[in-house]
């Protein structure tokens, strides 16, 4: 536990800094983190009867949009790292915006869509995790963990009210309607909000002029780092196996989470659950997240994050078992959701808080960047996944029980990190 930590220096964090977690929630809520994966589930039925597609080929969807992410990750990581995250994100909520407007204007075919979605996820990547977690990390230190949970909380209220909302307008109108009603949310809610209060650090810090006093006065070194070492360069990085345990960790786990959140709902439909019911299920997730988001961002402040992500990543793998046996009927399905929920909050968390104590703030943006890129490459393979072995099994029981393995591994895997590193300029 950090004891350097204070209530005082706590306070004065967030009295600086308020309005960017508030701004980056809201981003986070209306962005490519979030939209995809807790809406694609209530569209691949509507979508495998309109067009005949498998639901591995809707799931196909997302895997575009993982790809697409790939390759702009990166990129946009150095951007924000030289040139700022304003612009940035405003380009990105507005052709975010677009490309899923495009969506529910296609007709066909089945590519149409992979296209539209990976062009999507490369111009909308700005509304990441990658650029809103750059800023927290930027104007929080001791109270970290706590405000990256608060943004990233964001989320969870998507995945709260997503599903029901998608479920409600495709049942109203139909799934191009609710392509619409997505699209309308970054364009309606974020763009607004971030093109009038969303500034670069530098411009923030003439409006507040104490800001680097109160910074370099809250810095502090955590008890549980021994290591001392200066920021690395990428190529450094690159070489450390921190970072590769990092990327293997969290692409194990992302995989099974992503496979389950996305399942959820044709999981739950299978077993004759109404598809309102399911969503209203697979909505419990989205409660659970912002639980799991501000959860882990209180423990990491105070604990060695490897041991808290052990013991809330290892949860799902409880769910994988329950939705492949059944046990417990609607009462299991709703705990199964809670658990997922927990671990899918606490992932992003994870991953920037341990991005910025083993590697600094320096080179965050692209370091951050490939650790995501990585992780949206296991829950674009998650999705298809889950959906092919359904194809080819007729249920989804084998995928659930190796989920459950994969979990626990990806886990254990973190523990390997060792003590926090004192990283200097």
């Amino acid at each position: 536990m950090t004891t350097s930590m204070t209530s005082s220096d706590s306070y004065s964090e967030f009295k600086r800094g308020w309005y960017i977690v508030l701004i980056s929630a809201l981003g986070l809520a209306c962005g490519l983190g979030a939209i995809p994966i807790y809406s694609l589930g209530v569209f691949t039925k509507p979508l495998g009867d309109s067009f005949g597609w498998s639901r591995a080929e809707v799931q196909g969807i997302y895997t575009w949009m993982t790809i697409g992410n790939l390759i702009a990750a990166p990129v946009v990581g150095w951007l924000i790292d030289n040139k700022g995250v304003r612009q940035v994100t405003l380009v990105s909520i507005l052709g975010m915006s677009l490309g899923f407007a495009a969506l529910g204007l296609l007709t066909g075919p089945l590519w149409s869509f992979y296209v539209i979605a990976f062009f999507t996820a490369i111009i909308g990547v700005g509304t990441t995790p990658i650029t809103y977690t750059r800023l927290i990390i930027d104007w929080f230190d001791v109270s970290r963990g706590k405000a990256l949970g608060i943004t990233l909380a964001g989320t969870g209220v998507t995945a709260t009210f997503l599903p029901s909302y998608a479920s409600w307008l495709i049942e109203t109108y139909d799934w191009r309607i609710a392509y619409l009603g997505l699209a309308a949310l970054p364009a309606l809610l974020a763009f607004p909000v971030s093109y009038l209060f969303l500034h670069d650090r530098e411009k923030i810090e003439k409006a507040q002029s104490e800001t680097k006093t109160d910074r370099t006065k809250t810095k502090k070194v955590p008890e549980n780092s021994h290591e001392i070492m200066k920021e690395p360069i990428f190529r450094e990085v690159l070489k450390d196996y921190k970072f590769w345990a990092m990327n293997i960790s969290f692409m194990l786990v992302g995989v099974c989470i992503a496979g389950c959140i996305s399942h959820l709902v044709p999981m739950l439909t299978d077993r004759n659950v109404a598809p309102r019911e399911a969503a209203q299920i697979a909505g419990t997730i989205g409660v659970s997240v912002i639980v799991g988001r501000l959860g882990t961002g209180y423990l990491i402040d105070r604990f060695w994050a490897p041991g808290v992500a052990l013991c809330i990543l290892t949860l799902p793998a409880i769910s994988c078992l329950i939705l492949a046996s059944g046990y417990g009927g609607i009462d299991g399905a709703v705990f199964a959701a809670i658990l997922i929920g927990l671990a899918a909050g606490a992932e992003f968390d994870l991953m920037s808080f341990l991005v910025s104590k083993y590697f600094g703030q320096k080179k965050y943006g692209i370091i951050y960047s490939c650790l995501y890129a990585a992780f949206k490459i296991s829950a674009g393979i998650g999705a298809p996944l889950f959906g092919y072995s359904f194809d080819v099994t007729g249920s989804y029981d084998i995928i659930l029980y190796a989920a459950s393995i994969s979990l626990i591994l990806g886990s254990l895997i973190l523990l390997t990190l060792g003590p926090y590193r004192n990283i200097y300029k």
